[in-house]
C-alpha cells in the first residue's frame, strides 16, 4: 500500500506532539504537587512554631510546670486549649505514643471517621515520636485532608506530641485547576502547531504535485501549464526556474509565431509601398520624359519652349529628388539604423528659430503665426528629428491654410510631457482622412485647385519621430474648420547638473 508524503508527515508529528504532551503534563503535575507540598510544609513550621509559643505562654500563666508529668497532668486543660487555638479537633500523645486525649473523646483514631480503607497513618506519628514534625497527604472522594504529628517543645523539655488534621481541599483543587488550564493550553497549543506543520507541510507538497502535474502537461505539449509556489525557498526557486524554463520555450515558440506573422505583414506593407513609390514617381517621371521629347522634336531653334521644358524638368526633379530623401528618412527611423547623439533641447527656442525660418513662406501666402511658448521647456532627442517633425507639421499649416489666416503654436507642460498644439485656419480634413492621414503617399484631395503638391510622407515621418521618443500625436479636424495637431513629448528637467524626467 502506497502511502503520502502527507499522510506519513502528518502521523510522525501527532506522535510527537502526543509524547510531548504527556511529558509536559507529568513534569508541570509534579512542579504542582510540589508546590503545595511545600505551602503545607511552611504551615506545618510555622504551626509548630506558634503552639510551641502558646504552650510555653499558658503553661507559665496557669503556674504549669513545663515537663512531662506535668502536662500528662493537666493534659484535658491544656488539649482543650490547644483545641480552641487551632479551631479543630486534636489528639496528644506521650513521647512513647501512648494516647493521653482525644478532644472529640474518641478513641484517639484520628480516621475513625474515614472507614476501614484508610491506613493507619502511624508514619507521621511514629516521626513526631522521633522529635521531628511530618504530616501525611490524604485524598478521600473529593476532599484533601493533611494530619499532622508534631512534638510540643517548651524549655528544651518534650512535653508530648500534638496530632491534627486539616482541609486542603482548596488548595489542591485549585492546583488541579491550574493544572487543568495548563493542560487545555498546551492541547490548543499543540493543536494550533500541529495544524500549523501540517499546513505548512501542506505548502511544501502540494508545489510538488503541482510541478508533477505540470510537468506532465508539458511533456504532452501543453505549454500553458503555470506553477504558482509564492515562497522564498528552495521549492520556489524550483518552482520559478520550471516557470522562466516553460516562459522560454513559450516565448520562443510564439516568437516564431511572431517572425513568420511579421514577415506576411512587412511583405505586405513592402508590396504596397513598392506600389506606391512606383505610382508616386511615375507623375514626375513621365513630365520629364515628356519635356525631354519636345525639346528633341523641336530642336533648339525655339529658346522660350526650351526654358519652359528646363524649368518643368527641373521642378519635377526636385520632387523627385523630396521623395526620395523623405523615403530614406522615413527607412532610417524605422530600421532604428541612424544613431545621432541626444541633446538636452530647448524647445521655446527651437520653435522660435524654426518660426523665424517659415516666416518667408508664411508671408508668401499672407499667414501670421502667434506663437504662446512656456520658458525653460527641456527634452531630450536629436535635434534633426525635433527640426524635421516640426518643420513638417509647421509647412503643411502653412500650405493648407486659408491666405490671411493665422497659425497658433501653443507649447507648455502638463503632466509631465512637453505640449506642442499647432492649429491653422484652413479648410480641415474630413473624418475619413484623418483615419488614414499618417499612411505613408496618403493625401486627400489631390485634385483640388487648392492643393498644394506633395508626396504625401511628411506625417508619417512626424508619426514615426514620435514613436521613436515614446511621445503621442492626435490631429483633430474638421470640413471648413481648420485643422490642429497634439503632440506630446517626455520632458526633461534640469536638476543640479542631471537631467531628469518628469
Amino acid at each position: 500500500m502506497r502511502f503520502s508524503i502527507r499522510y506519513k508527515f502528518a502521523i510522525g508529528l501527532l506522535v510527537i506532539f502526543c509524547f510531548a504532551f504527556n511529558f509536559m503534563t507529568f513534569f508541570i503535575s509534579n512542579i504542582v504537587m510540589k508546590n503545595n507540598q511545600n505551602i503545607i510544609k511552611g504551615e506545618l513550621l510555622s504551626s509548630q512554631r506558634d503552639l510551641n509559643i502558646y504552650c510555653k505562654q499558658f503553661l507559665a500563666i496557669n503556674n504549669i510546670k513545663p515537663n512531662e508529668d506535668d502536662f500528662n497532668m493537666h493534659v484535658n486543660f491544656i488539649g482543650t486549649a490547644i483545641s480552641l487555638k487551632v479551631n479543630n479537633r486534636i489528639v496528644l500523645y506521650r513521647n512513647d505514643g501512648t494516647l493521653l486525649l482525644d478532644t472529640d473523646y474518641g478513641k484517639g483514631d484520628i480516621y475513625s471517621d474515614i472507614g476501614d480503607s484508610i491506613d493507619d497513618g502511624l508514619e507521621d506519628l511514629k516521626s513526631a515520636i522521633k522529635g521531628k514534625s511530618a504530616y501525611k497527604i490524604l485524598k478521600i472522594d473529593k476532599t484533601y485532608k493533611v494530619i499532622f504529628s508534631e512534638p510540643l517543645f517548651t524549655e528544651g523539655n518534650t512535653l508530648g506530641i500534638l496530632r491534627y488534621e486539616k482541609d486542603y481541599t482548596e488548595l489542591f483543587e485549585a492546583g488541579n485547576d491550574l493544572i487543568f488550564k495548563i493542560k487545555i493550553f498546551m492541547f490548543s497549543t499543540f493543536l494550533i502547531l500541529f495544524i500549523f506543520s501540517f499546513l505548512l507541510s501542506t505548502k511544501i507538497i502540494i508545489p510538488i504535485i503541482k510541478l508533477n502535474r505540470s510537468t506532465k502537461e508539458i511533456s504532452d505539449g501543453n505549454f500553458e501549464a503555470n506553477v504558482f509556489i509564492g515562497s522564498n525557498d528552495e521549492i520556489g526557486e524550483l518552482g520559478e526556474s520550471f516557470n522562466i524554463m516553460k516562459d522560454k520555450i513559450k516565448e520562443q515558440i510564439e516568437t516564431i509565431k511572431k517572425d513568420r506573422d511579421e514577415l506576411i505583414k512587412i511583405e505586405g506593407h513592402r508590396k504596397v509601398f513598392f506600389d506606391n513609390v512606383t505610382h508616386e514617381m511615375k507623375t514626375p517621371l513621365t513630365i520629364i520624359d515628356g519635356y525631354a521629347q519636345i525639346i528633341l522634336d523641336e530642336g533648339s531653334s525655339d529658346e522660350k519652349l526650351i526654358k519652359k521644358a528646363a524649368s518643368k524638368i527641373k521642378k519635377e526633379s526636385n520632387k523627385l529628388h523630396q521623395m526620395i530623401a523623405d523615403i530614406l528618412n522615413m527607412s532610417k527611423l524605422e530600421s532604428k539604423r541612424e544613431r545621432r547623439v541626444k541633446e538636452k533641447l530647448d524647445m521655446s527656442l527651437v520653435i522660435k528659430n524654426i518660426c523665424e525660418d517659415m516666416g518667408v513662406k508664411a508671408k508668401k501666402y499672407e499667414i501670421t503665426i502667434e506663437k504662446t511658448l512656456e520658458e525653460e521647456v527641456y527634452i531630450l532627442a536629436e535635434r534633426q528629428d525635433v527640426w524635421r517633425m516640426l518643420i513638417n507639421i509647421i509647412d503643411n499649416s502653412i500650405k493648407y491654410g486659408n491666405v490671411k489666416s493665422i497659425v497658433r503654436i501653443n507649447m507648455f507642460v502638463e503632466d509631465g510631457y512637453c505640449n506642442i498644439i499647432v492649429a491653422d485656419e484652413g479648410k480641415g480634413i474630413s473624418e475619413e482622412a484623418i483615419e488614414k492621414i499618417f499612411e505613408p503617399f496618403y493625401r486627400e484631395d489631390k485634385d483640388s485647385l487648392n492643393m498644394i503638391q506633395g508626396n504625401g510622407l511628411g506625417l508619417s515621418i512626424v508619426k514615426a519621430i514620435v514613436d521613436k521618443y515614446k511621445g503621442l500625436i492626435n490631429i483633430e479636424s474638421k470640413d471648413n474648420n481648420g485643422t490642429t495637431v497634439y503632440i506630446k513629448l517626455p520632458m526633461y528637467l534640469q536638476v543640479g547638473n542631471k537631467l531628469i524626467k518628469c
